[in-house]
């Protein structure tokens, strides 16, 4: 295909908006680019564009337009690691994304398992959960039945491990007392709760506020996991075949409720240890939690050993009883850390005042401590006010020639226009007179601050 094909599968496919595809020819096809006619160039710069990702390039390179898009959905690449393995990210015409896992041929053909899938599909579509990553749909795409899931970005517990190491262990308690609520609630709904893998556990980012709070988020529940493809494959025709990867069929057999409660311990050790299942569950023992995190205290360590005790009855029978150890723990510690809080905090200094119950001796005391004087000489009058401003000559003539010319210039507008301006004397009189008494206190500061002087 030439460039001018491509466009028109884009456009056909509706991989980007009309309004991307005139943005792509108006900077692609400029007069100075020489390889304006090189396809693979063309599509390389189209993904490093961000207008289409590797896998769509890959496709119409490869002219298997076929697999660009299931039903609505833009297909936008087969995701070969983590909790989602196997599995398509694809994207909406509303722009939001999901997972497009195919279910193994298998299933659809054994009638029970068929049964059983359904049924678990419709409650599971039901379910809306903070914790649970949300079951939309299911449709079919050349003969192959496949499920559309939530799609949740952010680090997984596998993740973060691999990264940091064990993790804090107030904050792995917090995530587990969430993941074992989530696995709670699953269970009462008498469907599956997953693999509950380290990778199926993922703290997700609000898309609203990336750098805010994270969400603990629990994906590949509700349906069998066995009944999942574990990997899809592109035809030379461009159609998607799903593949068991030469693992055998064991839809009928989910984890029980010992197993899952086997899973979420594992997932709590793993946290407070920093170490996937992998590198411990060979060993003939668990090792202690205090082994390898000493500081983590004795009643959440006791709990994670106890969870993966060989002697199942010694085991919490309930997942919901771990989580309410879990709850009690945390509210200790919090109760911990506010006692601590309330030994250190520092009352303020006031300092003491003398309490004068008279008012009139209050007003005495402090003008005497800023005059010096006696209060009982500066009783109201006409008189005082006039001695304390001591206005002089210059002062009262400006005063004087203010308002003279203020009148003026209110007869002058009267007899032009015929109007009568008597508010206007009013607030123009008043403007002058408060100018000139501001004038006037300033002044007698500046007095006053020379004889305190």
């Amino acid at each position: 295909m030439n460039i001018q094909e491509i466009l028109e599968v884009i456009k056909d496919k509706k991989l980007i908006s009309m309004k991307e595809i005139e943005n792509v020819k108006l900077r692609w096809f400029h007069a100075n680019r020489v390889e304006s006619s090189d396809v693979k160039l063309f599509l390389k710069w189209l993904v490093l564009n961000k207008f289409l990702s590797e896998f769509q390039a890959q496709m119409l390179v490869s002219g298997r337009v076929g697999a660009l898009k299931i039903e609505d959905y833009n297909v936008l690449e087969i995701i070969k690691t983590g909790a989602y393995t196997g599995s398509l990210r694809a994207q909406s015409p509303l722009g939001e994304q999901f997972i497009i896992q195919f279910i193994r041929d298998e299933v659809i053909k054994d009638r029970d398992l068929l049964k059983k899938f359904l049924g678990q599909l419709q409650t599971g579509v039901k379910i809306s959960h903070p914790n649970l990553a949300t079951l939309v749909e299911k449709g079919q795409c050349n003969g192959h039945m496949f499920i559309v899931r939530e799609f949740i970005e952010g680090d997984s517990l596998d993740v973060i491990i691999s990264k940091r190491g064990k993790i804090q262990y107030q904050s792995a308690a917090k995530i587990m007392a969430i993941v074992m609520n989530s696995v709670a609630f699953v269970q009462e709904k008498s469907l599956p709760a997953g693999n509950l893998l380290l990778s199926d556990v993922i703290l997700a980012v609000n898309k609203n506020q990336p750098k805010g709070p994270k969400t603990v988020k629990i994906v590949n529940n509700f349906i069998s996991p066995s009944m999942i493809s574990a990997e899809v494959k592109v035809s030379q025709d461009g159609f998607f075949v799903p593949s068991s990867n030469g693992l055998s069929l064991q839809a009928g057999i989910d984890l029980s409720l010992v197993d899952e409660n086997l899973q979420v311990g594992k997932l709590l050790y793993s946290s407070l240890v920093g170490k996937r299942s992998s590198d411990f569950e060979k060993s003939v023992s668990v090792p202690a939690v205090s082994a390898s995190a000493p500081e983590v205290p004795e009643q959440l360590a006791s709990l994670a050993e106890q969870m993966l005790s060989s002697n199942v009855s010694e085991r919490p029978a309930k997942i919901a009883h771990a989580a309410k150890v879990i709850r009690v723990f945390l509210a200790a510690e919090e109760e911990g850390l506010a006692s601590q809080n309330d030994e250190y905090i520092a009352v303020p200094y006031v300092p003491t005042v003398p309490v004068i119950e008279n008012v009139e001796a209050r007003n005495r005391l402090s003008f005497e401590s800023v005059k010096g004087g006696n209060p009982e000489d500066e009783d109201f009058s006409i008189k005082k006010i006039v001695e304390e401003f001591r206005p002089d000559v210059r002062d009262l003539t400006f005063l004087g020639l203010g308002s003279v010319l203020s009148l003026l210039l209110v007869s002058f507008l009267h007899l032009i226009t015929g109007w009568h301006f008597m508010s206007l004397v009013c607030l123009i009189v008043g403007g002058v007179i408060s100018y000139s008494v501001e004038l006037f206190s300033k002044w007698r500061n500046q007095q006053d601050s020379q004889v305190l002087d």
